[in-house]
């Protein structure tokens, strides 16, 4: 079967996120199906780090949209799913076997980031293939302390993002955004920085084209001292826009660090 008329190739390609949903609810059936499909999906010696609470309850959803940015779909989205990186199940699998589990170590971190990144990815792509949309959510870390009190997370279980799921509203419309060009990712037998320069240019004025920067222009001047806002009129594009997150200490997040400790992440 060639790739342009394959069916899993074609849903994977037609990836965009979804903002904007119906009041339609999803079915228990649909979320089951989302649930089980993730389940397969790989995940480091079979340990399966990972959780995810389902978010469904309207005033529950309204509280995580106040605490991730105050973000419309979370209020609108028939099914929130904050998908946690769980140690907690493990240190339960070594007590039972008459072990001590330390999860202070780095890889086992990093294992149960991973693993919880890998379920959402193939959750979100279950959904699209049933019809359905979403978002991932990393909004989901601006408040560790109070997510996990909301949600009742016990030690060794964080949230890494959350994700909205429900009918895309047919009344907006959703493109499939461009991506970085082949070159400006994938290097062949070593590392080679000289092919990002153009493929980062070329890809900065594909964005630059679709006007998707034209609202979204974000400004620094009341979190970063000194900084004024330079970029000509139809010069701001993905270089401009990213570059600006980067340096926004809004994106660094700065209490999550410390919470990991207090859930017992001590990472060496």
């Amino acid at each position: 079967m060639k790739s342009d008329t394959n069916p899993v190739i074609a849903s994977l390609r037609s990836h965009r996120s979804v903002r904007r949903f119906t009041k339609e609810p999803i079915t228990d059936e649909q979320l089951e199906t989302i649930i089980t499909t993730a389940q397969q999906s790989s995940t480091s010696s079979n340990l399966q780090s990972y959780s995810v609470v389902v978010v469904r309850d309207q005033a529950k959803k309204e509280k995580l949209s106040e605490l991730c940015g105050r973000q419309r779909q979370i209020v609108d989205c028939s099914v929130f799913m904050a998908h946690c990186a769980d140690l907690n199940r493990a240190k339960m699998v070594c007590e039972a076997a008459g072990y001590e589990f330390k999860a202070t170590y780095f890889e086992y971190f990093l294992t149960a980031v991973i693993d919880a990144t890998i379920f959402a990815q193939t959750a979100l792509a279950a959904a699209e293939g049933l019809g359905l949309g979403g978002c991932m959510i990393g909004g989901a870390r601006n408040h560790p302390y109070e997510i996990a009190e909301l949600l009742e997370l016990p030690p060794l279980v964080f949230v890494t993002f959350g994700m909205t799921v429900g009918h895309p509203d047919p009344d907006h419309q959703y493109g499939v955004r461009p991506r970085l060009p082949s070159d400006g990712v994938v290097h062949y037998e070593r590392y080679d920085s000289e092919h990002l320069k153009p493929a980062v240019s070329t890809y900065d004025e594909t964005m630059r084209a679709t006007g998707i920067y034209d609202k979204r222009r974000i400004d620094l001047g009341a979190r970063v001292p000194g900084w004024t806002d330079r970029t000509p009129p139809g010069q701001y594009g993905w270089i401009e826009h990213s570059a600006r997150r980067l340096i926004d200490p809004a994106a660094q997040r700065v209490p999550l660090r410390p919470f990991l400790n207090a859930q017992g992440f001590e990472l060496k």
